[in-house]
């Protein structure tokens, strides 16, 4: 009897059989596959993946023997196979490779091509005579009957090609990340189900799309925001005079105007769409109205709000609670564990937790950030990558798609391509400044024109943006510290955003003491920071002094309208959410923006600022509003003109293959390139009175279940790789379940600021008595 795997303390009989194992895995990745019409290739890849544990070597292993290579055997028997009385069958053999990616690295991440043979750990090292001489013979075991190369080839070509029907190495290599990802994803479900069937049934059976777009009906009814009759377009004109006199009524029936244009144009085919309003035009509900009927519409599985920073996703995903209940958003960004694929051994304890609390996004509403999502895309391991299949036939609303990183624009609109014209996913580009993301010398990958479709009409543009219109923008150069307190000191309520933590941490403390005065950064948890936001929206509400010095957070998905802004200089699209947070509601004729300069550096993202800033100053002399339309266009064209849209040369990487050879593609070197964020960073579990509860469930708990890990996140802050090896050489985190950062004691995290990693404030007295 052949086994798949064990489980410590119990008699073989009750382990799972091999043929279980691989009988299982084949009929869910075939099911998976379906739905991009690869069903074969999927059943074929789940009954060859575990092969290699045909071998003694393989079964010894299961009771504690040394590390065996299982993962390359399913890749060479189809190589054996599709080339046996015919060496030189070039199509077979590129076929066998193209599968060989997802088989020999379903543990340990998809591998590069490899220049030779001779280069370690690369697929033609891995597929190589003299490494296969070297593995256990698992030839002598059952295998199953192959199907012939010409069907494989048949059902995927299709795939690999581009709208013209030719071969596309783009393509063909997000076909194989698709396949790869219901492959992992089905082995995870399977070993989960057999080795941690208690976690398996914790599994969350999500509502339906039908039941949440019934729900959102009902709370949009319920709070307002449903126009009991259609509003026509001519409804939102007004005289100059009524206009004063209108502003707040006229707002909100715009809003209304938006969510109706979004609910009608649902029943349009899937594809890609733009959704350009004003910032305070209410697009989250709109684009979420617009996902649900769509996908119902249209047999779709999910909709995947995308924003830009993990810092506005509980915002995000709190206002979608609101009008859909608690327990139908999946809030995701991370995970707290740190093995790293193929790092570690990958049949150990620590490798089984962290495969098993990996998101699948299984769920129908997921809210996720723009790293996970584009990351994923271009990763070449199991945990990142068992979701991509997921993604397909969903409705993916990028909120704030200008924010995608600049020298990441040419990947990141090829990928969106692909979604939408292979893999059944409606695309929706929302903004109030949309960058210029359309065809063009400086970007051929982009849009076309006619792929595009725009959930409000084009003619009705003009004057929502003049309805939105509520701030006025005053460029004051440079201001000194002391300059900039005095003026915020003098404001009764009044909101300043700089561009980075550190000087929204220093300028909070020049400040003068006052409990009126609230700081807020990506330090302080998510919890913290509502709480926060609750006392800030309750000042503004009763009429009572509110200053608040901010990072950017503030700038995307939060609700709240000061009479003035002051924001540190940054691009044009950066200062358009700015004034989205003054006179949001039209409270008064007009709000105040106020742009500075600092002298403060900024060191991790001073290349990409320091382009933002040029392009804004190319448009900053033009008469009118600035944040119009053909403004916004002008500066992402200067923008984009002036920066490399694909700086790593993923695209190039992708598309020089080895000489001539057919799919030799670099998954592990590509996936290191590409990286929103250079310094990758980590969740810290804050050990305090707000996540008392929840830590104590985690202390008794065996393992971490995916939920847990997600509820943690409410009471976390994220630190750079260098800052969480400080914590730890100082002794003020430790490791949960070998994976999870707590901050002992919460050592260290101020009420007010949030968390000190260096603790430059010193600790209080209270701290160090226990």
């Amino acid at each position: 009897m052949l086994y798949a795997h064990s489980l410590p303390g119990k008699p073989k009989e009750k382990w799972q059989t091999l043929k279980e194992h691989l009988g299982k895995v084949a009929e869910l990745t075939r099911y998976f596959a379906s739905s991009f019409g690869a069903l074969i290739t999927g059943k074929l890849l789940g009954l060859l993946h575990d092969i290699g544990k045909n071998t003694k070597e393989a079964q010894h292993r299961l009771e504690g023997g040394r590390r065996v290579d299982h993962a390359t055997a399913g890749a060479r028997y189809l190589l054996e196979e599709w080339t046996k009385g015919d060496s030189s069958n070039r199509e077979g053999r590129a076929l066998a490779y193209l599968l060989g990616y997802a088989l020999v690295g379903h543990h340990g991440g998809m591998p590069d091509y490899g220049a030779s043979a001779a280069e370690e750990g690369s697929l033609l090292q891995r597929l190589s005579d003299q490494r296969c001489s070297e593995l256990p013979d698992w030839r002598k075991g059952p295998l199953p009957e192959l199907p012939p190369f010409s069907s494989i080839a048949r059902e995927l070509l299709p795939l690999m090609s581009n709208v013209q029907g030719k071969f596309d190495a783009f393509s063909c290599s997000m076909l194989i990340r698709m396949l790869y990802s219901c492959l992992v994803d089905a082995d995870f479900l399977d070993t989960e189900r057999f080795c941690a069937p208690d976690r398996h049934r914790m599994r969350v059976t999500w509502p339906s799309v039908e039941v949440l777009e019934e729900q959102l009906e009902h709370s949009l009814r319920e709070r307002g925001f449903l126009s009991p009759k259609v509003i026509l377009p001519e409804e939102l004109h007004c005289s100059a005079e009524d206009e004063k006199k209108q502003k707040g009524v006229r707002i909100n029936l715009a809003r209304q105007y938006i969510l109706q244009c979004c609910r009608e144009a649902a029943q349009n085919k899937p594809g890609v769409f733009e959704l350009t309003v004003p910032t305070g035009g209410g697009k989250t509900l709109s684009s979420l109205a617009f996902a649900l009927s769509h996908a119902r519409k249209h047999g779709m599985k999910r909709v995947i709000f995308v924003v830009p920073y993990t810092s506005i996703i509980e915002q995000n995903a709190q206002e979608y609670r609101k009008v859909l209940g608690e327990d139908a958003v999946l809030e995701h960004h991370s995970n707290y564990v740190h093995t790293k694929d193929g790092e570690v051994d990958e049949d150990s304890t620590e490798a089984l937790q962290f495969r098993l609390s990996a998101e699948n996004w299984d769920a129908t509403v997921i809210v996720t950030t723009a790293v996970q999502f584009f990351e994923s895309l271009f990763a070449h391991g199991p945990a990142q990558c068992r979701k991509l299949h997921n993604i397909v036939g969903s409705v993916v609303i990028l909120d704030e798609v200008q924010q995608i990183p600049v020298p990441f624009v040419k990947p990141c609109v090829s990928a969106l391509k692909v979604l939408a014209g292979q893999y059944h996913v409606s695309i929706v580009l929302c903004t109030a400044t949309q960058p210029a993301l359309y065809a063009s010398p400086l970007l051929p990958e982009g849009f076309t024109k006619d792929e595009v479709r725009s959930l409000i009409p084009l003619e009705s543009s003009p004057f929502l943006f003049s309805i939105f219109q509520r701030t006025r923008l005053s460029v004051i150069g440079e201001c000194s510290d002391e300059e900039l307190v005095q003026r915020l000191n003098g404001e009764k309520q009044v909101l300043c955003i700089v561009n980075s933590r550190r000087y929204a941490r220093e300028l909070f403390m020049l400040l003068k003491e006052d409990d009126a005065n609230f700081h807020l950064s990506a330090r302080m948890t998510p919890a913290h920071r509502s709480r926060v936001l609750a006392k800030i929206r309750s000042c503004l509400e009763a009429g009572q002094n509110c200053r608040v010095v901010s990072t950017s957070l503030v700038e995307c998905g939060v609700d709240i309208s000061f009479p003035v802004v002051f924001r540190e200089r940054n691009g044009l699209d950066v200062l358009a959410q700015a004034a989205g947070r003054c006179n949001r509601h039209g409270e008064q004729d007009t709000g105040q923006v106020f742009v500075f300069d600092s002298d403060k550096p900024l060191a991790r993202r001073a290349a990409e600022l320091a382009r933002r800033r040029t392009a804004f100053d190319s448009v900053a002399d033009r008469q009118g509003d600035l944040f119009s339309p053909s403004c916004i266009d002008a500066y992402f064209r200067a923008l984009y003109g002036a920066s490399s849209l694909d700086e790593k040369n993923i695209l190039q990487t992708m598309k020089r293959e080895n000489g001539q050879t057919f799919g030799a593609f670099q998954f592990a070197s590509i996936d290191r390139a590409f990286r929103f964020i250079e310094d990758q960073t980590t969740l810290v579990v804050i050990d305090n009175e707000d996540a008392e509860n929840i830590l104590r469930e985690l202390r008794q708990s065996v393992v971490a279940s995916p939920d847990l890990l997600r509820r943690l996140q409410r009471y976390s802050v994220q630190v750079y790789g260098g800052e969480l090896k400080e914590l730890q050489k100082t002794g003020r985190v430790e490791l949960w379940h070998d994976c999870i950062p707590i901050l002992s004691g919460g050592v260290g995290y101020d009420e007010k600021l949030g968390l000190d990693v260096k603790l430059e404030d010193g600790i209080d007295v209270e701290t160090l008595c226990f």
